[in-house]
């Protein structure tokens, strides 16, 4: 599983890609990273490899990336 974190001023992005193996845990890290914040907007795409990106508010991604990464490590 691999976190890509892009900031771009204002708003940010986080882009967590993941094989189908470890599909339980990319939608658990995707999952706790939009419940730790209120206003993020996510789009997934992938069957096999899946690909998550997280926009919103860089405050708001900083937390979503610190969750996501706490979450997948479990």
């Amino acid at each position: 599983m691999k976190f890509n974190y892009q900031d771009h001023g204002a708003v940010a992005s986080l882009t967590i890609t993941s094989t189908a193996f470890e599909f339980r845990r990319h939608n658990r890290a995707v999952d706790a990273a939009l419940l730790s914040t209120s206003s993020l907007i996510s789009e997934r795409k992938g069957c096999f490899f899946m690909k998550s990106v997280l926009t919103g508010r860089t405050p708001e991604m900083m937390r979503a990336y610190k969750v996501a990464g706490r979450e997948a490590a479990r």
